[in-house]
Formats: structure tokens, sequence, C-alpha cells
């Protein structure tokens, strides 16, 4: 008899957690496993609905909040084997949900590193971490992206060591890959990434504002920071080289239309732009930040710059789009880690 699977996500909008349960939910093998995807609102998608061998549910309560009842109701109905959750705040709803609900494995998917966000959190977000502790103890096994990960959840939260493992996220293939020479005159850059502080946007307009004029940027992602990110743009006189997409249809095409991808984040979990990146051949300029040493070999796929050296980081870009890169071998090698069925046969085994 099959094992039935629950992803718990609060939508399949564009975020990294929402993107790597959807693409799980797809490389469970189908022959063992029923894989339902729970949302909490459909309304706005990313991502399709439409994926062979999956159930998608839609608990339409849109927050959290209020999905208390819904998600006590569903799983007494459906009995679920194994019930994934992700996030910090579904991760403390899935274990209020299990004091009143027998779930039989109940896994957590860790999203981010939490002495990193110490540097953008307020009050609400420790009582917050105060709450993601708490729930852990509920957990059978907790993932984490990368050792950085697991080592910070061991300091900050003190979680039993056994209940944690390594798994990075997955990638889907893709058969598109990026040209040799994207253009004879000009270096296209690109970042991929929701317009939040943690990301970097400031220190990276006033990177790009310092390479020569042939040097452009295409920033693709929506949020809070969209207005101020504008006036940083006018008032360093950048508007003819940075262009603003709020999403795109197919990420894949988009990167690969560039020569070099970057990264300039304060803190990431496990960066899946920089997965999308690799899988079609583009290398990767970032500052050192969570998964990222995971990914990048220096030279091979890019290059890593230690945080706050912002003169390092437009060097290293320079001389990525002065290089020449094996874009086949770069594609080759993130696959050997991250690649969908690799990855889902490390979740399948949480399940047994």
């Amino acid at each position: 008899m099959k094992k039935k699977i629950f992803f718990v996500i609060t939508s399949l909008g564009a975020g990294g957690s929402e993107k790597v349960f959807w693409t799980l939910s797809q490389g469970f093998d189908k022959l063992f496993y029923d894989v339902t995807v729970v949302l909490f609102d459909s309304s706005d998608n990313c991502f399709s609905m439409n994926v062979d061998g999956v159930r998608f549910l839609d608990l339409k309560s849109q927050r959290a909040s209020r999905s208390f009842f819904k998600l006590c109701k569903l799983f007494k109905e459906e009995k679920p084997d194994a019930v994934f959750s992700t996030t910090d705040h579904i991760n403390i709803l899935i274990s209020l949900v299990s004091r009143f609900v027998h779930i039989p494995v109940l896994i957590a998917r860790a999203s981010n590193i939490p002495d990193h966000m110490r540097l953008f959190s307020d009050r609400k977000d420790k009582v917050l971490s105060m709450l993601t502790r708490s729930s852990y103890k509920r957990f059978d096994t907790i993932v984490c992206q990368s050792d950085e990960m697991k080592q910070s959840l061991l300091r900050e939260f003190k979680i039993d060591s056994q209940k944690l493992i390594v798994i990075p996220n997955p990638v889907n293939y893709t058969s598109v890959i990026k040209k040799e020479l994207v253009s004879a005159d000009k270096k296209k850059l690109i970042i991929v990434a929701r317009l939040a502080r943690e990301k970097g946007f400031d220190r990276l307009l006033s990177i790009v504002a310092g390479l020569p004029q042939e040097y452009s940027l295409t920033i693709v992602g929506t949020g809070v920071l969209k207005e101020e990110i504008d006036q940083k743009v006018e008032a360093l006189d950048l508007k003819s080289r940075i262009t603003f997409l709020s999403q795109s249809t197919n990420i894949a095409q988009t990167i690969a239309k560039h020569d070099v991808f970057v990264l300039t984040s304060f803190t990431e979990g496990f960066p899946n732009a920089v997965l999308d990146a690799l899988s079609v051949g583009v290398p990767v300029v970032s500052f050192r930040v969570g998964g990222i040493s995971n990914l990048i070999r220096e030279g091979f796929n890019g290059h890593i710059v230690e945080q706050g050296d912002l003169e390092g980081f437009r060097s290293k870009v320079i001389a990525a789009c002065d290089s020449k890169w094996d874009s086949f071998a770069i594609k080759e090698h993130v696959y050997q880690r991250c690649a969908i069925d690799k990855v889902s046969e490390q979740y399948q085994c949480l399940v047994g």
C-alpha cells in the first residue's frame, strides 16, 4: 500500500521554500507514495497546480493562524503517514496540530540560519524564535539545507543532533544552457531575489555604480523595498543600466541570457536562485553566505567574496565577465549533488 505524504506550505508564491516543496512533490516516487500539497491560499501562484501524480488542496484560509482547525480536520480524515512542513510559522502550526492529531512521521524543513537572522530581527521575531525552538521538539527529523544551518540550529536551539540531517535543496533538470558569449560589447548581470533588506540590494547598486558603463543589471523579484531601490537607482544615475522584472515564467531562460549571476545577501538558508543559475551553466559571484560554500567551487563555477568586501566583489564580477567558463561542466556539477531525483530520494528515506 502506498504511503500518504503531505507537504504543507502557505502558497505557491515566488518563495524559496514554496519552490522546494513544489519540486519535491514531483520528485517523490509515485509507485510508493501518494503525494498531496496542502496550501493555505492558492490565489497567487507562480507554480503550476497541474502536476502529474500530485494532488493540491487549498484550505482557503490565507493565514497560518486561521488554518489550525482545518488542518486538524484534514489530518483526522485523511490520516497521512508523514507530514512535511517548512518555514518557522508553519512548523510551529504543525507542531501544535500534532498535539491533537496523531501523525506517524513529522518532518520539518528549516528555512533560515537563526544566528544570521538576528541581524534583521525585532521583538516579534524573538518571540517567533522562542516558539520555533519549542516546536522543533515535536518533530522526528529536522532537515537543514547546509552544514552551516545545522551548526546554527545546534547552537541556537540546543536540538538533539540526531534529529538534524543535511539535505540540499533540489533543482529540476532543464535543457537550457547559457550561450558562450551573451553579448560582444555588453556585460549582463542578474539577481533573482525578494526586494528585501537582507538581500543586500543597497550594496549591490553601489557595486554596479562602480562598474564600467557596459555593465548592466537585471533584477528579478518583487518586495517592500521597490520604491527605495528605485530611489537609489535614480540617485546613482543607473536607470539606463538597471532592468526590473517582477517575475519570470521561465526563470532558466531568463538567467541564461546573462553573463553572471550575483548574490549580495547578508543571510540565506540555501539560495535556490543560485541553483537555477548553475543549472543553466551561468557562473555566480556571491558574498559568503549560508549554503554558498556547498555550491561554489572557486574559479570553476564562480567566486565567493567575504561579507562586506564591496571592492573585492566588484573585481570578481569583472573577472567573471572576462573569463571563459565551461557551462556544461557547471551544469553537470550542480546536478551531481542537487538533482531532483537524488534529493527526493534522501527525503523519501526519512519516511521509510
